[in-house]
């Protein structure tokens, strides 16, 4: 995978979050939460250590999604979109 399909991939689980704060369940954590653990397996190495990190925060945000959403964002705009 390079890092253009990797970047896709991010955009999507930005989706799947912002759903998150318009429904009542954690379903769409859990869907990224997935989402990201494949995307850490396949991404290119310069994405990896980040992915880790946001996929980390986001086990242990519970509830709280908007600071995930905010570093996935800033992933998104550091690597040029």
């Amino acid at each position: 995978m390079n890092k253009r399909e990797a970047l896709k991939r991010v955009r999507d689980i930005i989706r799947c979050l912002e759903h998150q704060q318009t429904l009542p369940t954690n379903t769409c954590s859990v869907v990224a939460t997935k989402k990201l653990e494949m995307l850490i397996k396949e991404a290119p190495a310069s994405l990896v250590y980040d992915l880790s990190c946001i996929h980390s925060q986001l086990l242990h945000s519970g509830e709280d999604v908007s600071s995930v959403l905010n570093r996935l964002k800033q992933l998104l705009h550091s690597e040029g979109r």
